[in-house]
């Protein structure tokens, strides 16, 4: 498994555990939901689009915690990068119907276009969870595309020297690790956000009391960064 060398790295190293358990319990608890018509109520066409988005995410986000063991950080990023775009689309087609209907009939579907014409519907609630999926798709995008030239830069770079192997070799830089500790941060708090949309309230105690004991050690950290 990945582990850092950084500061805070106990804590971060534990925390990166549970995330990878935290992908798992997420996982069968939505295919669960989805999959049992008396708790998601949609029609069948509709109930296979969201059960192939929600595989979408989970897939992505397994290959971005595998990839990174074995410190391929390009193909890391790029699936983090797929896995909250999935993220996205599970949210507009979930909760309004009309969009769900549109991304089947409609060849020319924007996801951008229907995230805008919700946002202008939408009153601004300054008490409301600030953490945007597409700010932190954007910042991933932006660092696989090499615009953030330093963050995508480092990943091939190792005291001085550019690695031209096709993964990081057997160690990262600490600039790279950060990099990596920003983006697991990001794909908690984006699968916490994803986890929310489906119906708990008591469904699954045990998954939780896991979310609460995480969420609890992500407040630790936050506390000493």
């Amino acid at each position: 498994m990945f582990e850092f060398f950084i500061k805070d790295k106990e804590l971060l190293n534990d925390f990166l555990r549970d995330l990878q358990t935290y992908v798992s319990k997420s996982y069968k608890f939505s295919m669960t939901y989805l999959s049992n018509p008396t708790l998601s109520e949609y029609r069948e066409n509709e109930r296979l689009i969201l059960i192939a988005v929600n595989k979408s995410v989970y897939q992505n986000l397994y290959s971005f915690l595998k990839l990174n063991d074995s410190h391929m950080q390009y193909a890391a990023f790029s699936c983090l990068e797929n896995a909250v775009y999935a993220m996205r689309l599970y949210y507009v087609l979930s909760l309004y119907p009309n969009y769900r209907h549109s991304f089947i009939t409609d060849p020319g579907f924007s996801l951008e276009t229907a995230e805008y014409e919700i946002s202008e519907k939408e009153e601004y609630d300054p008490n409301k969870e600030q953490f945007s999926l597409k700010e932190f798709y954007n910042g991933v995008r932006k660092v696989n595309n090499f615009e953030i030239k330093n963050a995508s830069i480092s990943s091939q770079l190792k005291d001085g020297n550019v690695f031209l192997g096709l993964s990081c070799g057997k160690e990262l830089s600490d600039e790279l690790q950060n990099e990596v500790r920003k983006n697991m941060i990001g794909a908690y708090l984006s699968l916490n956000k994803h986890t929310a949309l489906f119906f708990n309230g008591g469904l699954d105690k045990e998954l939780e009391e896991f979310e609460a004991d995480l969420y609890a050690k992500f407040l630790e950290y936050l506390k000493r960064a």
